[in-house]
């Protein structure tokens, strides 16, 4: 999405560039700085930096697809599945098969330099790209949604279990939507320096500006309004729950039973529950904040034409892939209990009396990350 340096010098339509791949301007003629300074580094993102950009891409790659993968494995062998199960299963399919068709496919298009492929194996390529990325980023906001439910409507959360499946399939329906106009833009071209690339097609250079300011409100702007209203709702709802049961437990007859159990469920759930909200929502702001801000200051032409521009989009195009990397990492250090459920079962046990284990049935749905 980055746009080029210069006119005339395409920009790199890598594995986080799903939505677009060059700047109106590269399908100019105009001799560009790149093409009189003929520096190595100069000219496609595809030619530039190869080794590094490929190293990093691997590294992303196998992080994305072993973390997910044992995600999905702790997830699969658990008796019980929750909601939150379900959407953390979700959620890891999703980055899976964005390491699979947006890293990895990343990965042999840099290699190769070229797009060797017909052109419509690059419309359906780039087609799955954009909905693997608008997927990632709507089941993130089904997810806050549900939990919002579990906060703020608990009564109504316990009698709607169909609610989180109605919500995946919304999400991703409308991630398959949002990417029919990517089938369209999107077509195999040679460009004027001779490379063969899976590029966007414009009839006009003014199509481009609105076009990436409306996709980039859909995948990032309004996400993130979204999620961060819900959780700033539901940790005010927690706040406020946890003063008025602090209330309750000051007129219980039994003060020890009763402090003991407000330490261990409300305060508890309630400093995870900020913690783990934080957590998600700077991941997500730190992985696309930079991409798409660069994104629309370089569309609208605030960014000037010098090195340091084109060499911050190479560092940035690959910003948004590390949220499908380090997902699973936020998901384990939150909740060891997916990641090594024996391993947590047994250590729990082991430190439990008879009369703990028999109030931890009643106390974990709340006191566990995954359930807030």
């Amino acid at each position: 999405m980055p746009a080029s340096l210069t006119k005339g010098s395409p920009s790199s339509s890598g594995t986080t560039q799903m939505l677009a791949s060059s700047s109106p301007a590269s399908c100019t003629e105009t001799v560009t700085l790149a093409e009189v300074l003929q520096g190595e580094e100069w000219g496609s993102q595809y030619h530039s930096f190869k080794t590094e950009q490929l190293v990093t891409l691997w590294v992303l790659f196998v992080f994305t697809i072993v973390g997910n993968a044992i995600v999905l494995f702790s997830t699969w062998r658990r008796k019980r599945k929750s909601r939150m199960t379900f959407f953390v299963t979700q959620l890891a399919i999703t980055d899976s098969l964005t390491g699979l068709v947006n890293i990895l496919t990343d990965i042999i298009w840099r290699f190769t330099g070229d797009f060797m492929a017909p052109d419509l194996v690059c419309r359906v390529v780039r087609y799955l790209q954009v909905v693997l990325l608008y997927a990632s980023t709507y089941v993130l906001v089904s997810l806050s949604i549900d939990r919002y439910h579990a906060i703020v409507y608990p009564m109504k959360f316990l009698q709607g279990e169909k609610q989180a499946k109605v919500l995946i399939g919304i999400a991703w329906s409308l991630s398959f939507l949002f990417s029919i106009p990517t089938l369209i833009i999107f077509g195999k071209r040679k460009l004027s320096n001779g490379e063969v690339q899976c590029w966007a097609l414009w009839p006009d250079d003014s199509y481009w500006t609105p076009y990436m300011t409306i996709v980039a409100f859909l995948v990032y702007f309004i996400p993130l309004t979204i999620i961060s209203i819900i959780y700033g709702i539901v940790i005010r709802t927690i706040w406020i729950k946890s003063k008025a049961h602090e209330m309750v437990i000051s007129n219980c007859s039994d003060g020890k039973l009763c402090t003991s159990y407000n330490r261990g469920l409300i305060s508890k759930a309630k400093i995870k529950a900020i913690k783990y909200s934080i957590v998600i929502i700077l991941a997500f702001i730190c992985c696309w904040s930079p991409y798409f801000l660069f994104d629309i200051l370089d569309n609208f032409s605030i960014l000037p034409d010098t090195s340091e521009r084109f060499y911050a989009s190479v560092i940035i195009q690959n910003l948004p892939a590390l949220n499908s990397a380090i997902n699973p990492l936020i998901y384990c250090v939150f909740s060891r209990s997916i990641c090594f459920p024996c391993r947590e079962q047994r250590l729990q046990d082991s430190r439990m009396t008879c009369r703990e284990r028999t109030e931890r049935h009643e106390m974990q749905i709340l006191s566990k990350p995954e359930f807030i």
